[in-house]
């Protein structure tokens, strides 16, 4: 959820550079906007939402099954076995002391003997020998995360996105486990988690007096695929324009500049995307913001990228309504399409502060 890793939303991990699974699906309606620039040479944001998986690999590793039955957990293995923690920075890009979250993947296998289905909003505590830990746990994902199946087949793995949050101040006593409850009835699932890893617990009484530890779950997907980037797009670099604040409601524009360090134009056609989500730590009493989309980048007027030359694009961010003065929005953004591959130096983000 953070920058510069190069990891799918929370709801989705499907990206460019990993295999396709799903079949061909409708796809949204090109927006019409004029083929112009600004003044400067930036090319203006359009607000022009694109498919699931319309920048996927086409290479098809799952065939969905119409008859697969809802995953249940005496058939499924589950575990968690490391979190990694991003660097968190300012809107100048250095890097922030406070409360760090992490990121992990509990991957679940299917034992049995038979296809399942794995669908819709995973509920995901964190245990210790005393019982459930006293932090706050959220499950919302948007309705594409929602909705979209991940086909388990018999030896086949999904894997479960989650994001804790600090500070994280309790004492822990024993092994920590995962208690999943699988969606559409499944049951429930104990993964175990086998490293000892956990948020600091760093806690700024004065700033934040509400903060509190949060585990938020996405739902599940199939395992990311490392493929070996076939795109010329992989040698392009994105650098940002963040934005510092911003008040709740508003629509804020930043900016990403696209290098190519190259002695050669690489083409923008066909047309990549990109991929962008919002994340802000939720607390005892505000709901945590945890969701993203996939979006297709303005190619209308500029089509490629001079050899030692940069484009600036303009990109624009809805802040949440619910986001109150003084809260952090993260912002992250990863360009994708086929054939390539999660380049770190195509993800990159920023995190802004609420205003009045």
């Amino acid at each position: 959820m953070l920058p510069v890793l190069a990891l799918g939303a929370c709801g989705s991990q499907t990206a460019a550079g990993v295999l396709s699974s799903l079949p061909s699906e409708s796809l949204p309606p090109t927006v019409s906007a004029p083929a112009t620039v600004l003044p400067d040479g930036t090319v203006p944001w359009v607000e022009e939402s694109a498919g699931l998986h319309e920048f996927d690999t086409p290479l098809p590793q799952r065939r969905v099954d119409p008859t697969a039955k809802p995953c249940q957990a005496g058939d499924l293995r589950g575990q968690l076995s490391s979190w990694l923690s991003p660097p968190s920075t300012d809107e100048s890009g250095v890097e922030e002391d406070g409360p760090r979250s992490l990121i992990g993947f509990a991957r679940v296998t299917n034992t049995g003997q038979r296809t399942c289905r794995l669908r819709g909003k995973v509920d995901t505590r964190l245990r210790d020998r005393n019982g459930e830990l006293a932090i706050g746990y959220t499950d919302d994902v948007n309705d594409a995360a929602q909705q979209q199946i991940t086909i388990v087949p018999p030896g086949g793995s999904a894997d479960l996105r989650l994001d804790w949050s600090g500070p994280f101040c309790l004492q822990v006593d024993g092994p920590l486990a995962l208690a999943i409850t699988l969606p559409e009835g499944g049951g429930n699932l104990t993964a175990p988690v086998t490293t000892t890893t956990t948020p600091p617990c760093t806690h700024n009484t004065e700033t934040h007096p509400d903060l509190s530890s949060y585990l938020s779950a996405s739902a599940f997907d199939e395992p990311a695929v490392n493929t070996v980037s076939d795109s010329p797009l992989g040698h392009l670099v994105a650098t940002f324009e963040p934005v510092a604040t911003a008040k709740p409601g508003q629509l804020v524009t930043f900016h990403v500049r696209l290098t190519n360090p190259t002695g050669s134009t690489i083409s923008l056609d066909p047309c990549p995307g990109y991929y962008q989500e919002r994340f802000s730590i939720g607390t005892a009493t505000v709901q945590a913001i945890n969701d993203g989309g996939t979006y297709r980048l303005n190619c209308r007027a500029v089509n490629s990228i001079p050899a030692h030359g940069s484009v600036r694009y303009a990109m624009g961010v809805h802040v949440p309504s619910t986001l109150t003065a003084g809260r952090k929005l993260t912002v992250t953004w990863r360009l994708i399409a086929p054939k390539l591959a999660g380049e770190p130096k195509l993800n990159g983000g920023f995190t802004l502060t609420s205003t009045d």
